[in-house]
């Protein structure tokens, strides 16, 4: 009948979202359940359109920045996101751990969702920013978002 199914830990980092403390809890969760590591880089498209918003608007770039540049940006997210995942998967394989990743890039939430929605996890550990709570009433928050819109246990770790 072959092995029983094992359980999956989704652990979700992204180019804003980066813990020590969620990659430690991954790691000690899919130990003590035996489970499969499956690490979640969202490469934020986002992102890089708001830096370069942001420095357009300080002067620091002049003009229209040129798709180049965004580029260049994103490269580089993706980049710092290859070197993650090959820190947690050394982690993991330390541990014994079975492990696996994947990245995307595009909306954080959305990515995430669709993500769980083809992967049927068991169980989510992401990393929160510290926000005030003002900044999070107002502009929502996609780890809330997140924890309301899924059906399975999803493990918040505060940076």
């Amino acid at each position: 009948m072959g092995e029983e199914k094992r359980e999956k830990v989704l652990l979700i980092v992204s180019t804003t979202r980066k813990s020590p403390k969620s990659v430690e809890r991954a790691i000690e969760y899919a130990q003590e359940k035996n489970a499969q590591l499956i690490c979640l880089y969202v490469l934020d498209s986002e992102l890089p359109k708001a830096i370069v918003k942001q420095m357009t608007e300080e002067g620091w770039l002049g003009g229209k920045p040129s798709e180049d540049f965004y580029n260049a940006l994103l490269k580089e997210y993706e980049r710092w996101g290859k070197e993650k995942i090959d820190e947690i998967k050394k982690e993991a394989e330390e541990h014994q751990i079975p492990f696996r990743a994947e990245i995307r890039r595009g909306d954080f939430l959305n990515q995430v969702l669709d993500f769980i929605n083809q992967e049927q996890v068991n169980y989510i550990i992401v990393t929160r920013r510290r926000r005030s709570n003002l900044s999070r009433f107002l502009f929502g928050s996609a780890v809330a978002e997140l924890k309301k819109q899924v059906s399975v246990p999803v493990e918040i770790i505060d940076e």
